[in-house]
């Protein structure tokens, strides 16, 4: 195509439409030059920083990307310079560098000019140890990957390590991403690209951090191109073509170390960094071609591909069943369910997460054990067989990060579940990788963002739970007159929380999982402790337990008695005074705590105040109720819900605020006084 149009147009035309006015734009300064240390760069960061603290810490990162001409096509060259000071032997770790790079079809990226220094400031001076390019580490990542690696040398407590390299890559596609954020600290990170008129890509940035330059401006661009001649018989000729490019730029500044916190997906969704697609090209300046990924296309594929469409239209193993489960149950519904419950008796999930099946549906089903496409799309055909229409769906999971709906790539998802379309339920997502997981849910690792239906539209859905995280906890206490707290608990588990106490019981053994929750209780004695039977078709887990707590003084006037200990977890998860990532909670949770306590004669207790605590915007609230219905019973009812699976960073401040006021009442104690 490009080859064509260059000698169509000739390379006099060529440069007159890339040509047009440009603007005067003074270049930004170069924010790193190769082998410029110097005394100051070992200097301590400043305390507005957390660099003072970090094993190590990027002085400056910078990277290129142009487009430029080869024989008969374009390449990509990207270039990287960085500078780290590593002030801790913890911090060794990042004196090594690892690069991936990318092979297809025989084609490869090449890494070269690798070039390093370590420096030392010794004596007033600084000494220098040359990076040996040579013993530089090759290792193949996946059927598409290959990682070079190399480490800096002599590096100590203090050094500051510079190195270099370039990857030249015939992919046209494949522009290098960025990434800002590292779990160490950057004073400096900056990326440039320069992209020629003839060719258009889509910018996809990740993050939330803000960028402290963002800019786009047009710049002069020229590069060498040779073409072969049309019969490869006649010398090949060398073209300069010459116009204007777009040079995007980004900055970011004195950033703190990427650190995870409580209630995030995937790093991936959170650090900051720009990611691109090619989205088409015009060499002649009115005949663009659209290059972007089309759903069309991909659809195609997956139909013809053995591992996904050809999988499911070939013979299927549960036919015979899913047939008599048809004229067993008329209603859709109950049939769907029924056809879950046996995909999921017939094969174990393996814990591999895939798009593609790893073997035949028969043979999963023989081998009784599959990856995730494997035990889905098995589910898929069997209610097909059953006579229900039903659909794969494509998903990213958490750990795989979010997908971008504007760019339909294979490599964006990494699971696949069922969808049906019911008479009174438009969208019905179905699972079998967990034994037991009740129609209309989705495993907690899936609930993230939205999924695309592997049809011809391709049309995406929200992929929101159906259900609360739930949990209830009731206890019936006495007090003896020496003090003692003695009862009874019970811990009943629904929703969501059913569905993880289940996989932590199968995943290890009731014993274990009682284990678990007798760790629980650090003060309280816990005995006879049981598991009661799963109720699969309540979706709920209950732990029954007798429980006691001994007093410090039996003779005391005073007790101050931590019923809710019993039964809340009074942790604390949001410890960041800031956040500026999202809290992502997957679902809504709900926690229900009744505590009644059963007095001897003579003693008194000291009411404790209720509180009623609400989040903005409809978001939660906290309730706690504290009652004496007789003289000697009191009453003590909490409850927690968030109504919200996601709260941005903006509502962090009240849900940091609003947990903890609810964890202090938690552990308030009950006075109760002996007459």
């Amino acid at each position: 195509m490009v080859l064509s149009v260059i000698r169509r147009w000739q390379v006099l035309l060529f440069c007159l439409l890339l040509a047009g006015p440009l603007a005067a734009q003074k270049a930004p300064v170069m924010p790193i030059r190769f082998g410029s240390v110097v005394p100051a760069d070992f200097a301590n960061a400043p305390a507005a920083t957390d660099t003072t603290t970090a094993a190590a810490e990027y002085l400056c990162d910078f990277g290129t990307t142009k487009i430029i001409g080869a024989k008969d096509h374009f390449q990509v060259v990207f270039e990287r310079t960085a500078r780290l000071r590593i002030n801790r032997k913890a911090g060794y770790e990042y004196a090594t560098v690892r690069v991936p790079l990318y092979f297809k079809d025989g084609s490869a990226e090449r890494f070269t000019n690798l070039k390093g220094f370590t420096y030392n400031f010794q004596d007033s001076k600084i000494a220098q140890v040359k990076l040996n390019p040579d013993p530089v580490f090759r290792e193949k990542v996946d059927k598409n990957h290959v990682q070079v690696s190399f480490t800096m040398p002599n590096v100590r407590e203090g050094s500051i390590v510079e190195f270099s390299y370039t990857i030249t890559s015939d992919f046209i596609f494949n522009l290098q991403e960025w990434r800002f954020e590292h779990s160490i600290p950057v004073r400096w990170s900056e990326y440039r690209v320069a992209i020629p008129q003839f060719y258009r890509y889509k910018t996809v940035t990740r993050g939330y951090r803000p960028f402290a330059v963002q800019e786009s401006t047009t710049i002069p661009y020229s590069t060498a191109y040779n073409m072969s001649s049309e019969n490869h018989m006649a010398p090949s000729q060398d073209a300069l073509l010459t116009g204007v490019a777009l040079q995007l730029r980004w900055v970011m500044k004195e950033v703190p170390a990427f650190r995870s916190e409580p209630f995030m997906t995937t790093p991936y969704d959170y650090v900051r960094s720009v990611h691109f697609e090619l989205a088409g090209s015009d060499f002649t300046g009115n005949n663009y071609h659209d290059l972007s990924g089309k759903w069309e296309t991909l659809w195609k594929a997956l139909q013809q591909d053995e591992e996904f469409g050809k999988a499911l239209t070939a013979s299927a193993p549960l036919a015979a069943q899913a047939k008599a489960l048809q004229l067993k149950y008329p209603v859709p519904a109950a049939r769907a369910a029924a056809v879950l419950a046996l995909v999921q008796r017939s094969v174990r999930y393996n814990g591999q997460q895939r798009v593609y099946a790893s073997q035949s549906l028969r043979h999963t089903f023989e081998k009784h054990s599959g990856n995730s496409a494997d035990v889905n799309l098995l589910l898929v055909q069997t209610l097909r067989e059953a006579g229900l229409p039903a659909t794969p769906l494509l998903l990213s999971t958490r750990d795989h990060g979010q997908v971008q709906t504007s760019m339909p790539v294979i490599t964006q998802f990494n699971y696949v579940v069922a969808h049906l379309t019911l008479p009174d339920k438009p969208a019905v997502f179905l699972d079998a990788t967990e034994p037991q997981l009740p129609m209309g849910y989705l495993p907690e690792r899936c609930l993230n963002g939205e999924g695309c239906l592997a049809n011809a539209d391709g049309t995406w859905l929200p992929l929101k739970p159906t259900a609360s995280h739930l949990e209830l906890r009731t206890a019936r206490l006495q007090l003896t007159p020496k003090g003692q707290l003695e009862g009874t608990a019970k811990l009943e588990y629904s929703g969501y929380a059913a569905v993880k106490a289940s996989r932590q019981i199968r995943e290890s053994s009731s014993g274990e999982y009682l284990g678990r929750v007798r760790n629980r209780w650090l003060d309280w004695q816990p005995t006879n402790m049981k598991l009661l039977a799963d109720d699969s078709t309540h979706n709920s887990v209950a732990v029954e337990l007798g429980i006691s707590l001994s007093a410090d003084n039996p003779d005391a006037a005073l007790f101050y008695l931590p019923l809710l200990k019993v039964l809340a977890n009074t942790s604390h998860p949001f410890q960041s005074e800031q956040r500026v990532f999202p809290v992502d909670l997957g679902m809504p949770h709900d926690y229900t705590d009744l505590v009644t306590l059963t007095l001897p004669a003579n003693f008194k207790v000291e009411v404790p105040a209720n509180v009623a605590l609400a989040l903005p915007n409809g978001g939660g609230r906290f309730l706690y109720q504290a009652s004496q219905p007789t003289p000697e019973t009191v009453q003590i009812t909490t409850r927690l819900q968030l109504y919200k699976p996601i709260y941005s960073p903006d509502e962090y401040a009240s849900l940091r605020e609003f947990h903890q006021r609810a964890v202090a009442k938690y552990a308030e104690m009950l006075v109760v006084r002996r007459q």
